[in-house]
């Protein structure tokens, strides 16, 4: 079973398959991956989906990094 990084970053995968480095957490969205926002809308709905969790809009203005979305994802599913 994967864990949720590896979930997460499946997703980032499908929806930013120009992305060319391997996921981190430390990894931050815009600067190091370089995905934008409207791509970045389609990667945390799909995150919504698969988790079953959803996020509201101030969570979301949060997010800089793939470990706020990891940390995200935990404390909506714990």
């Amino acid at each position: 079973m994967l864990n949720t990084l590896e979930k997460v970053s499946e997703i980032v995968l499908e929806q930013a398959p120009e992305v060319d480095v391997a996921i981190g957490p430390n990894l931050r969205i815009s600067q190091d991956l370089g995905i934008d926002s409207l791509t970045f809308v389609d990667i945390l709905v799909k995150i919504e989906k698969v988790f079953d969790v959803e996020f509201s809009d101030s969570e979301l203005a949060a997010v800089q990094s793939v470990q706020d979305i990891l940390d995200l994802v935990e404390q909506k599913t714990l």
